[in-house]
């Protein structure tokens, strides 16, 4: 990650750490990747419900983030049991399909000419945070199970 996107990023940062911590969770810098983060949270729904998100910025804020679930932060982010069940998040992919992401923009290459396109304006990674916590909140189906 280059200098600018990391400075970017940390100024950005302090926002979503606030955020976390309104929802009862929280966020941590990854130390050995500047370019990750790792989202606490949980469903408003299901307090005892624990996912960690994985957020990877390639370039802040000129592109989406990877979002990954992990089983902690920096767990494996190759366990479907760490993924909740969510309209879009296909967890047997590993991966969101939905315009937040890369991965979305890789399977949908089509959103950057629609109203789907990634902007970067304001804050993207608070933006990226409150979609994820309004997902939890709004469209949670419970934990994937194998």
């Amino acid at each position: 990650m280059d200098l600018e996107s990391r400075l970017n990023l940390q100024a950005d940062a302090t926002a979503v750490a606030k955020l976390r911590e309104q929802h009862g969770g929280r966020l941590v810098a990854d130390d050995a990747d500047a370019s990750v983060h790792w989202l606490e949270m949980h469903p408003r729904c299901a307090a005892s419900e624990i996912y960690v998100a994985r957020v990877k910025w390639a370039r802040y804020p000129d592109a989406p983030p990877s979002v990954k679930f992990a089983t902690e932060v920096g767990g494996r982010i190759d366990v479907l049991t760490a993924w909740p069940v969510i309209p879009g998040y296909r967890p047997t992919a590993f991966d969101i399909c939905m315009p937040f992401t890369a991965e979305g923009f890789a399977v949908h290459p089509d959103w950057a000419q629609t109203k789907e396109a990634w902007t970067g304006t304001g804050n993207p990674f608070l933006w990226v945070a409150e979609t994820l916590q309004r997902d939890l909140n709004n469209r949670y189906q419970g934990r994937f199970s194998q």
